[in-house]
């Protein structure tokens, strides 16, 4: 296997507390945002806070709730594991898990600059100083899938409204964006697979002022060795879209708590096209302008709760975030093997 020489600088560095002070600041401001859009929604009495306390009188319902999202966190520890496993990388699922329940803690927590994301490479990678860029690729591809999901998962129920898409415009501009963009990250990745010297002359030619054209092709290369596992990235399309069903369960079952009177099929339609909203960076996290849209796309669906319904999930993917806690201050657990020594360590003696 070919091995990075040990001189070989990595260019990335992600600490969670490496954050500049103008990373801070712009933060701050995000979560500004997001708290006014919150406090504008409770004025407006779109979001009634009141109704949450349910969610203690209703506790089984909770507790689904808190169970699906867990169910959620292990699907994409799977699929982190097989991404890794793919590119002769060894991340045991139980080490998987324990990283992506520490990074759900850093995003839910800490969403500032540094937030899940970042939490999640710095762990990852910090122990394989050899090879790096090509975890932190990993760690990116993995997070691009996910993406990816969410803009196919409304495409495929779709199908299924022709009566709510012919009368609602608006949804249909939406999944029209939905479509564009999953055909551009299907596209992307197929140049990375299919063309990786045309790949490596525009990173070269990109990156030669900022002296990342090396990581750049390094990074690009790493795409493209996912030629040979079709199954992998398949398998992890697959755990994406099953993990992305669980949040529309986890909506639903608070839905039902909190408006049971607005349980309908049309949220699956309607949950997938408001999650797009809510992982636009431009507030952390989402906050406040994932409800404002829960509630535009619920209404037009004849819908109420939408923005209550998504902070109970909040509430319920705050509270699995202490189990990432609980990891983190317990210590490491976290790390990236090459699949080699993996194997030898795995032998008996």
């Amino acid at each position: 296997m070919h091995e990075s020489p040990a001189n070989e600088k990595d260019a990335i560095e992600t600490s969670p507390q490496s954050a500049s002070g103008r990373r801070i600041f712009w933060a701050l401001i995000r979560l500004a945002v997001g708290v006014a859009l919150i406090v504008y929604l409770a004025h407006s009495r779109i979001i009634d806070f009141r109704a949450l306390s349910k969610l203690a009188t209703e506790w089984p319902i909770s507790l689904a709730g808190i169970g699906i999202i867990f169910i959620d966190i292990v699907l994409m520890a799977v699929r982190l594991s097989w991404l890794f496993r793919a590119r002769g990388l060894y991340l045991p699922i139980a080490n998987s898990l324990e990283l992506t329940l520490v990074s759900s803690f850093f995003a839910t927590f800490l969403p500032g600059a540094a937030g899940g994301d970042l939490a999640k490479l710095y762990y990852a990678a910090k122990e394989n100083k050899g090879r790096r860029a090509e975890i932190v690729t990993v760690a990116i591809f993995d997070r691009a899938i996910g993406l990816f999901s969410v803009l196919l998962l409304p495409l495929l129920f779709a199908p299924l409204f022709p009566d709510l898409l012919r009368n609602l415009a608006a949804l249909r501009v939406l999944l029209l964006i939905s479509g564009v963009l999953a055909l551009c990250m299907v596209g992307g990745f197929l140049i990375c697979v299919l063309a990786p010297p045309f790949v490596n002359r525009v990173a070269a030619s990109t990156f030669r002022i900022l002296r990342g054209g090396e990581l750049a092709q390094r990074m690009a290369a790493t795409v493209a060795g996912y030629r040979h596992a079709s199954g992998a990235i398949i398998g992890a399309v697959g755990l994406s879209v099953l993990a992305n069903l669980s949040l529309i369960a986890a909506t639903a079952i608070a839905i039902l708590a909190l408006h049971p009177a607005s349980m309908s099929m049309k949220m699956c339609l309607v949950i997938p096209l408001g999650d797009l909203a809510n992982n636009l960076p431009v507030t952390p996290g989402g906050l406040g302008v994932g409800e404002s849209a829960y509630n535009a796309l619920f209404k037009l669906a004849g819908l109420e709760g939408g923005a209550e319904a998504l902070l109970a999930w909040r509430i319920w993917r705050a509270a699995v975030g202490l189990i990432g806690l609980a990891l983190y201050l317990r210590g490491p657990g976290r790390a990236v093997y090459d699949t080699q020594k993996a194997d030898k360590a795995e032998k008996p003696r």
